[in-house]
């Protein structure tokens, strides 16, 4: 007990000091960037009023000299309302820049700028409006996007003291105005702070985006959900950095709808694919919480999307509303990760710190939009890095182990399939009164299907065929049972009806409610007699010779393993010289391939009247080869496959 009780104190204190070794780099973090930059914030001290079209069309400071209708403005700017043809119009008073050697503003993140002037004098130009009329004589206005444009715009030295005006261009219900407070310093400064920001982003979506490409490779060769979540959360991610930059490293480009409902979609389904993975990775029992937020939030993004793609609500209420929902998720994802080190799991303490940065490095941008802290640097991309980073090392060694398991399950199973090829015949027996052809296909490495043949002396033979359900592993362990428990029962291989009720007491001790179908075959040449027993298996079907006809003969009895004490009915048919029997399992009747239906026993009788009257070898080999192409079938089949085809000669 006191061995426990220090363990956990060990790694309690080992996570307490990464903990705070991070909490006291976030403040040298916030400054810290590639290309370190000086820049004045110009967050504060912003006004703004909201104009009509026309006015737009024709805007001009000196229209705007006798206005007294601002109110402030905050970046970000966060109405929850639509404003149909309107545009805003802020303006700040310059101030600070008489001593900067060639001042300039760097305009970061969101908005389309129709026009940016210094009292009346146009300094730049992102997109221009245009009036056009229709046929009916109604106005419409246009925005044409200025190749010119660059976020840096110097700023003329005279301009100490007077206004800055900037128009945005409105458009449906998408937000408008800035995203993220412009920064004015010197243009090499300023170009330093572009350099830095589009290197980080654009960095961090190449990374995701190769991440996620090699993600789906390991998906390739292991078929795991866990894999194919990380890949889309990579996929997702790379292009949701990338969208910020216009996917090939500027910050500004023309279609603004294109990249702003990129970065939406992104952002909203990222932490579904991110839960998806927590729950594939962690989640266990049919109370997951994980697996109940992530299929929330998807009807969440679907009820919120839709609302704002219908223009219902703006996107700007779809933005808040996603920043509160998503906050539960970032705590959960820390609360998981405890609990993994808590558990004593290797590397847990990579993905504790991964989730914290997630939370902490998300939670002070969030603090740093609303003016409560004072911070130019986004380090959330940061976070989000260092909490996928924690993933990829975590995961990794998750799936290392898992490697090894798999390789020594591969091992069990190879072992496993050669003990199941010993308790089959290696070939069919060469009996002078009966030829046997056999063709036998599991599903798996191994399966479930399984068959003998018994020569009884006095010219009698005894034929099985029987198919436990399920296939793989577990089904061939039981056709093992089932096997030994044929061989345990010789005694009774003259008696087909006693012999399925022996093996029926055997099993059902023993294979723990899996049953099996079975029919067993008596062959009397002194008599021409054959004598049949079946434990709920498929009919077999009996081509006569003489009148060139198939009879389909399904006896009738329970599975054998379910219950105790069963008994079971013996049914005898009569055969002749030439005569020739097709016995199967389920598998064949019941493929699908590549259609929608299944083969079914009607077109297997067609199959085995069209051969009937040729050698075994060969009839059965053109059955085979009808039947694949009668469905496509291509590769291993759904369920095990066992034919025998019996001649009387």
């Amino acid at each position: 007990m006191k061995d426990h009780i220090t363990f956990f104190w060990y790694k309690t204190l080992k996570l307490s000091s990464f903990i705070l070794l991070f909490v006291f780099s976030i403040p040298f973090g916030c400054k810290t960037t590639i290309f370190p930059f000086h820049s004045i914030d110009w967050k504060n001290g912003w006004e703004m009023r909201w104009i009509k079209s026309e006015e737009a069309v024709h805007f001009t400071p000196e229209q705007d000299q006798n206005s007294q209708i601002y109110t402030p403005y905050k970046i970000p700017y966060m109405s929850l309302d639509t404003s149909p043809n309107k545009y805003l119009l802020i303006r700040k008073k310059i101030e600070g820049i008489s001593l900067l050697k060639d001042p300039s503003i760097f305009f970061r993140g969101g908005g389309q700028i129709l026009c940016i002037y210094v009292e009346n004098q146009k300094i730049a130009e992102q997109y221009s409006l245009k009036e056009i009329a229709n046929t009916f004589g109604e106005k419409k206005y246009e925005i044409e996007f200025n190749t010119q444009f660059f976020p840096v715009v110097p700023l003329p030295r005279e301009s100490e003291g007077k206004y800055i005006y900037i128009l945005f261009y409105t458009y449906q219900n998408l937000p408008v105005g800035f995203s993220e407070s412009p920064l004015v310093s010197n243009q090499t400064e300023n170009y330093k702070a572009l350099v830095n920001r589009n290197q980080i982003l654009a960095g961090l979506g190449f990374f995701f985006l190769i991440l996620g490409i090699f993600s789906s490779y390991l998906y390739l060769r292991r078929k795991k959900k866990a894999i194919i979540a990380f890949t889309i959360f990579s996929v997702l991610s790379g292009i949701h950095f990338m969208a910020q930059v216009g996917f090939w490293g500027y910050l500004w480009y023309e279609s603004f709808e294109l990249i702003f409902y990129t970065i939406v979609l992104t952002l909203f389904t990222i932490p579904i694919a991110a839960l998806y993975f927590f729950d594939k990775l962690f989640g266990i029992g049919r109370r997951n919480i994980i697996r109940m937020l992530w299929q929330f939030y998807i009807l969440f993004s679907f009820v919120i999307l839709s609302l704002s793609f219908t223009q219902v609500v703006s996107f700007t209420f779809a933005f808040v509303t996603f920043t509160w929902v998503a906050f539960p998720s970032l705590v959960l994802q820390v609360i998981v990760a405890w609990n993994e080190f808590s558990s004593g799991k290797p590397r847990a303490w990579i993905l504790v710190l991964g989730c914290l940065c997630l939370l902490f490095f998300n939670l002070h941008d969030v603090l740093s939009a609303m003016g409560l802290i004072n911070s130019i640097v986004r380090i959330s991309p940061w976070g989000f890095f260092l909490f996928v980073l924690s993933l990829s090392l975590y995961g990794e060694d998750i799936f290392r182990n898992s490697e090894v398991k798999y390789a020594s399950l591969q091992k069990e199973i190879i072992t496993a399939s050669r003990i199941q090829n010993a308790i089959l015949p290696p070939s069919p027996p060469t009996w002078d009164r009966l030829k046997i052809s056999v063709y036998y296909q599991p599903s798996h490495e191994v399966g479930g299907d399984f068959y003998d043949f018994q020569a009884l002396g006095e010219n009698k033979y005894g034929v099985l065929i029987a198919d436990v359900v399920g296939h793989g592993l577990g089904a061939s362990i039981i056709a093992s049972l089932s096997k030994f428990s044929f061989f345990q029962n010789n005694l009774h291989w003259r008696n087909p009806a006693f012999l399925l009720s022996s093996m029926n007491d055997d099993l059902v001790k023993r294979s723990n409610g899996r049953f099996t179908t079975a029919s067993y075959f008596y062959f009397d040449f002194e008599k021409m007699k054959l004598v049949v027993a079946s434990a709920g298996h498929p009919s077999f079907f009996h081509w006569s010779k003489r009148t060139n006809s198939i009879s389909e003969n399904k006896p009738k009895g329970k599975p054998l393993g379910i219950l105790e004490n069963l008994t079971f009915i013996e049914e005898d048919f009569t055969f002749q010289k030439g005569d020739q029997f097709l016995l199967y399992t389920d598998g064949l009747p019941e493929e699908i391939g590549n259609g929608k239906e299944e083969f079914g026993t009607p077109a297997l009788l067609a199959l085995f009247q069209r051969v009937a009257s040729k050698n075994t070898v060969e009839a059965l080999e053109e059955l085979m080869q009808g039947f694949r192409e009668s469905i496509g079938w291509n590769g291993l089949p759904h369920d095990d496959i066992t034919l025998l085809y019996l001649e009387v000669t």
